[in-house]
């Protein structure tokens, strides 16, 4: 199964009807499109954050759709959750949304500790979980390193 296929089959599916699309294009549709948030508004996924997994993905952004679980916790909290309680036999897929989509290109799955992705619309950050972040870490190594349970 490649990326885009698992993002439709684990989260994008129960954002769009893809129906007739190809799996890459279902996921840049369900990357750019607007939902209806619980509160009635339109938003588009543009603050906040996902985590693409077997069984039930969770999301920040509280939206109308079905089979997701939705989560108020920061991304930081989500992603080092999920990071120290993955058991690593099934693939993530972290996201951190900003106002622009994240673009397609820059959307990876993590299938083990030593190269996680935490995909944006600015690009990819990857890192090892086993190894201390040195002066060349990115900035989203350096939190949730600096927040792992010691």
């Amino acid at each position: 199964m490649n990326t885009y296929e698992f993002f439709m089959e684990h989260f994008g599916r129960h954002l769009i009807d893809a129906e007739g699309l190809t799996a890459a294009q279902g996921t840049e549709k369900a990357l750019s499109s607007n939902y209806t948030t619980l509160k009635g508004t339109p938003s588009r996924l543009q603050s906040g954050w996902a985590v693409v997994r077997p069984g039930v993905s969770s999301l920040q952004l509280k939206i109308t759709a079905k089979g997701i679980a939705y989560d108020n916790r920061t991304a930081m909290e989500a992603f080092i959750d999920e990071l120290t309680t993955w058991d690593g036999d099934s693939p993530r897929i972290f996201l951190q949304f900003e106002k622009a989509p994240v673009p397609i290109s820059n959307l990876f799955i993590t299938v083990d500790r030593r190269l996680i992705r935490i995909c944006s619309p600015k690009g990819v950050a990857s890192f090892d979980m086993n190894v201390d972040p040195d002066s060349s870490a990115t900035i989203v190594q350096r939190a949730i390193w600096k927040r792992l349970p010691k």
